[in-house]
């Protein structure tokens, strides 16, 4: 299950809306302060609004709460997305390369595969169950004091 921590910005019956920070991997670079990549993410970073199907850990708004979507879902959806068109304009370019078609035309070819595989993507997609592939909450984050006092950096 990959998870994310996420606020909790609307409840609409059983349906929790929460919101998350879409974040950059600079947070874990170490040459962050001398990269200009790093000040730009923060300064761009977006917050994305989704909804979560059952509210089930009984979360309010205002509450912080981790969100989990299955490794499946994103492994079968990038599988699908990428793989399918790209396995499509691969197999019409190696079919073009064996019938020994001049170049122009094979590349047009496994474009027009390439265009016809995102169509398959497409009507693929609409006989899917993705009700199983939505994020769900697994929990509230409960933030819990310290008894190790901490300083405060403004005052350093």
């Amino acid at each position: 299950m990959v998870e994310e921590t996420a606020q909790i910005i609307k409840v609409e019956g059983d349906v929790a809306w929460v919101q998350a920070i879409q974040k950059t991997a600079c947070g874990s670079c170490q040459a962050q302060k001398g990269c200009g990549h790093s000040l730009l993410a923060k300064v761009g970073q977006k917050k994305i609004e989704l909804p979560v199907a059952t509210n089930d850990v009984y979360a309010e708004v205002g509450d912080q709460v981790v969100i989990g979507v299955p490794e499946q879902a994103i492994l079968r959806s990038s599988l699908l997305m990428y793989g399918l068109p790209l396995v499509v304009m691969m197999s019409v370019a190696l079919l073009a390369s064996l019938l020994e078609m001049p170049e122009g035309p094979s590349v047009i070819a496994s474009f027009i595969a390439l265009i016809f595989g995102f169509v398959l993507v497409n009507l693929r997609s609409k006989h899917m169950n993705f009700a199983q592939w939505q994020p769900r909450l697994l929990r509230r984050v409960s933030f819990e004091q310290s008894l190790i006092p901490m300083c405060d950096a403004s005052k350093v």
